[in-house]
């Protein structure tokens, strides 16, 4: 088992790592200790190096100053002739420059020596993917430069790091593509509710969080949703728990539909019920299983002007008609609310229907809701 045998300081490294997508600021706590390891006085991490245009992602285990930091992100990357190493491979910057050269250049002169840096080493990370990141460490002229023990300890760590940051990366084009979805749920009309195994709220959107402040027909209790009366919450519980079970058995297209009665309201709330694929992750009971669809038919559609005026070339004028007749009113009551006449009203109707073909007013709410409007 001697083979296997790790030292304290190696496998604290390694943790630091793994664990470097978690912190903020990214790897810091990696950066310190392999700056330490190297008896460095600078690390940093160029997880994306900068371009022209991007600024990019720089971790550094010591900030000398904002003013330096800043300076090599807007312009001395430009200058940097320490880049393109073979991936995988650390490099001394001696090796890849003469001394005399390097002294007399702009960038050593300008950015390297204000910041005490004289000798540096470094690694690349690429993928397929695009990854295209750098790890650097450096010593001052009065130090010695960087040899092979150096070297072969940051080769053993670059496979670990390299995961690691393909991992972060995975992580976070997933969260973005998440962001995107949940903001699109969040503009629509329609609430959204998902629940957990037991039943609770994990989450809601703004739709679904405004039925719960009316409190008529909606609310929440201890972090769980009830409906209607005892009568009608015995039903809808019931309903969950087929819907549990189902998402147990792996079947998303188990759906159960309830219908909602609200006092002083002819129109009621549907909710329509479904279970969630079942994901593979350790922590079961607190992962999303049962999704929930409410439509509440006298709420006002959001819609804004600017974007019926875009999607459908109208005018403002011709935008809030259409607007107000999304939202159920007559002709007649949208030309009161507009304060025009009803014959100006109908000249901005005969208007929409030629731009948008149409020719019922029916219609024209129907291609008006079924569009992205909404969204905007």
């Amino acid at each position: 088992m001697s083979d296997f045998t790790l030292s304290a300081k190696m496998n604290e490294l390694i943790q630091a790592v793994y664990h470097g997508p978690l912190e903020q600021p990214l790897w810091q706590r990696f950066l310190e200790l392999y700056k330490e390891a190297m008896n460095a006085n600078y690390a940093t991490l160029l997880l994306r190096p900068p371009k022209e245009g991007d600024q990019g992602v720089v971790l550094n285990a010591v900030v000398l100053s904002k003013d330096v930091y800043a300076a090599y992100n807007e312009t001395y990357f430009a200058l940097d002739p320490f880049v393109d190493l073979p991936p995988g491979v650390a490099r001394t910057i001696q090796q890849y420059i003469k001394p005399e050269k390097l002294m007399s250049s702009e960038y050593y002169q300008s950015y390297m020596e204000p910041a005490d840096v004289f000798y540096v080493m470094g690694l690349d990370m690429s993928d397929e993917q695009g990854l295209k990141a750098r790890l650097r460490v450096t010593r001052s002229r009065n130090d010695e430069d960087f040899g092979e023990e150096e070297k072969r300890l940051t080769e053993l760590l670059f496979v670990h790091l390299q995961q690691a940051i393909q991992l972060y990366s995975r992580i976070a084009r997933m969260e973005t593509e998440r962001d995107l979805y949940e903001d699109a749920i969040d503009h629509l009309d329609m609430g959204s509710v998902i629940l957990s195994e037991n039943a609770k709220i994990l989450r809601s959107n703004q739709a679904a969080e405004q039925l719960f402040q009316e409190q008529n027909g909606l609310r929440v209790s201890d972090g769980r949703l009830q409906v209607g009366n005892r009568e009608d919450n015995i039903r809808f519980r019931e309903l969950i728990e087929d819907v549990i079970a189902a998402h147990r058995r792996s079947e998303p297209g188990f759906v159960r539909a309830f219908r909602l009665n609200r006092s002083g309201s002819q129109a009621g709330l549907g909710l329509l019920i479904r279970p969630l694929p079942i994901t593979d992750v350790p922590d079961g009971i607190a992962n999303p299983t049962v999704a929930i669809f409410i439509s509440d038919p006298e709420r006002p559609r959001n819609a804004t002007i600017d974007v019926l005026k875009h999607l459908f070339e109208f005018t403002p004028s011709e935008a809030a008609l259409a607007l107000l007749l999304a939202n159920g009113l007559t002709l007649d009551e949208a030309a009161e609310e507009l304060g025009i006449t009803r014959n100006t009203a109908k000249s901005h109707l005969s208007a929409i229907f030629s731009k948008t073909g149409v020719t019922r007013q029916p219609k024209l709410v129907q291609l008006i809701l079924k569009s992205v409007a909404s969204m905007g």
